[in-house]
Order: C-alpha cells, then structure tokens, then sequence
C-alpha cells in the first residue's frame, strides 16, 4: 500500500548439521508488522490476495515475528529474517532433510492494502549435510 518492494534474500548455507547460520531475510518490508515465512517442497506462481504465490501447497509457516523497522509511523523499513537452519536442525519438520529441495517467502500484514497482506518475492534452496 506504500509502495514498497518487498525483497528476499539470503546468507550462509542450509545444512542439517552446520553450526552456521542460514539466514533468510526481507527488506522493504512495512515496519511493524506481524510476519511470517511460507515455505514448502514446489515452488508455485499462483494468484494469492493481490500478489503471487511462489511457494505450492501444502505450506508450512513458521511463527509470526514483527518485521521491525522505524519505531514510528509507517515505511518500508521492516526487514524480518529467520535462521533456518534451526528449523532445519530441530528435526520436528519432515520435509526439511538433506537433499531436499525448499522454497520460501515472506509473508507480512499490510492493513492499507485490499486484502491486508504482502508479499515478498521468494527463494529455493537446497538442504545439505
């Protein structure tokens, strides 16, 4: 709703066993807001609230996190990130073991916006030892 461009990114490499991080992050993201990483085993171009869909169905979501961002008014400050490797390693997700293949994007409340969501363009990665 205020022109933002939402953009992924990513740093470090996904691994069942890395101590490192991997690191899948947003910028241009509204501040402060609630937001969330869809994430699945296809990648997907469908029709969702006003944007594209890259990750297929079924999606796993993780927890709602704020986007964070200035601490007043509304810009495209946000910039949420995850470390996926902890959700990797915890093991709890059946579809995230080594040599699978994961797409995510990030997903963010905009209450100005028709449908009250964004979206952020998506990423597919590779899990490795």
């Amino acid at each position: 709703s205020l022109g933002c461009t939402p953009a992924i990114a990513f740093s470090g490499t996904p691994s069942a066993s890395a101590p490192a991080a991997f690191t899948i992050s947003a910028s241009q993201v509204l501040n402060n807001k609630n937001s969330l990483l869809f994430y699945g085993a296809a990648s997907a171009a469908a029709p969702f609230q006003g944007g594209t869909l890259c990750v297929q169905a079924p999606l796993r979501r993780t927890p709602a996190q704020s986007s964070g961002g200035s601490g007043s008014g509304n810009d495209c400050s946000g910039a949420p990130s995850l470390d996926m490797n902890v959700r990797i390693q915890a093991g709890t997700d059946p579809i995230l073991t080594v040599g699978a293949s994961i797409f995510a994007q990030f997903y963010y409340r905009d209450p100005s916006d028709p449908f009250t969501v964004g979206l952020s363009d998506a990423v597919g990665f590779q899990i490795c030892p």
